[in-house]
């Protein structure tokens, strides 16, 4: 089966930040990221795990060069959204697959994907998609192996350095 994915893009220089157990209530991801784009910080790939007596784990990727303003500012973020605590992840990647306008429509891409990464021993951290894309978090130490795999696999055209600097 040809899947309907026409590039790969890979973000090495990224970190994964998590806030434990924030509120789980209207409003409470509207202050945080209103806060990060107050002290200009872009969050890119943003995630809430599922509530569980009305907190979740919410997670977002920013870039390695933005880390340290998250920290100047760790305070903040936790009390924003009331939140136990930040952990941060330095060792992560993002890799990027987006595909045409059959992305969503045919059965199978993100099992696919999933596979290939899964034989080559490669973890998936975090999951996103959309209509025309699929995104995953692995361990930045693992990209290599990723890329390998899927390359074979895929015969993709790869980008690294989803962003610019």
């Amino acid at each position: 089966m040809r899947l309907p994915v026409e590039d790969l893009w890979v973000a090495r220089r990224v970190a994964k930040v998590t806030l434990r157990d924030a509120r789980d209530k209207p409003g409470v991801a509207a202050d945080l990221f209103s806060l990060l784009s107050e002290l200009g910080i872009n969050a890119e790939f943003i995630l809430q795990g599922p509530a569980r007596r009305g907190r979740a784990d919410l997670a977002f990727l920013v870039l390695e060069s933005e880390l340290p303003k998250v920290m100047d500012y760790y305070d903040q973020l936790v009390e924003a959204v009331d939140a136990h605590d930040l952990q941060v992840d330095r060792k992560v990647a993002l890799l990027v697959f987006y595909g045409s306008r059959e992305m969503h429509r045919t059965p199978g891409v993100a099992a696919t994907l999933f596979n290939t990464l899964a034989a080559a021993g490669v973890n998936i951290d975090m999951i996103s998609t959309s209509l025309d894309s699929i995104a995953v978090v692995i361990r930045e130490e693992r990209v290599d192996d990723a890329l390998e795999a899927l390359r074979e696999y895929l015969d993709l055209e790869v980008h690294e350095g989803y962003y610019e600097e």
